[in-house]
């Protein structure tokens, strides 16, 4: 059970469910305050699939977090290796970024994201200070493309720009199935960093 009051992201002029219920619109607006500064305070986010639960890490996610970790990998990595082996690499893997991300992002949001009490992808998000930096995001294949994603991304943008900071985050390639994702939503390719490409999204500035 998740400790405190969780914060519900509220869009401006809408409820909850009205939100849920129609949500393409780009001009929604989350409520002014950095949701994703604080590290134990579980979130609510509407999205066309219903109110998504934001709630840190826990031991105990650790399968979930390895079936969604294998299930993002590209499925031809799968095809080229023996069952074993493949499983092997993955559990190599898996440990690899495990410790990394916990080592290179100490003061970040690591939170599964659940809907209907069910976990269905994960999130980690850094505030270094100069930037919102998208460390990890996923979802599970079978809830794809339906929104979920860009609700969550739009959340993380929203918040961002009240602080007036951009947001970066990596992808594999342009050939990411994410790569249209985040191009829609405005990102655009800055710099190729060992083997990713990292996309930065900035508020626009109103003038004054």
């Amino acid at each position: 059970m998740v400790q405190g009051r969780s914060r519900r992201i509220k869009l401006a002029g809408r409820n909850p469910e009205q939100a849920a219920s129609g949500f393409s619109a780009a001009s929604q607006r989350v409520m002014a305050y950095p949701m994703f500064m604080s590290t134990g305070t579980p979130l609510e986010i509407p999205s066309p699939a219903g109110l998504l639960h934001l709630r840190p890490e826990r031991e105990d996610d650790r399968d979930f977090r390895y079936r969604l970790f294998c299930d993002s990998r590209q499925p031809e990595f799968a095809l080229v290796l023996p069952p074993p082996v493949y499983q092997q690499v993955m559990t190599h893997q898996f440990q690899a970024q495990t410790v990394s991300y916990r080592n290179d992002f100490p003061q970040a949001r690591f939170d599964i994201i659940e809907l209907d009490g069910t976990p269905i992808g994960r999130i980690v998000v850094d505030r270094p200070g100069t930037m919102v930096h998208i460390v990890d995001q996923a979802i599970v294949p079978p809830l794809r493309g339906r929104g979920i994603g860009t609700a969550i991304m739009r959340a993380v943008m929203d918040d961002a720009a009240d602080a007036g900071l951009p947001v970066r985050l990596e992808v594999d390639s342009e050939n990411d199935p994410s790569f249209r994702l985040y191009r829609r939503l405005g990102f655009v390719p800055i710099e190729t960093v060992q083997f990713y490409l990292r996309l930065e999204w900035r508020p626009t500035v109103s003038p004054t």
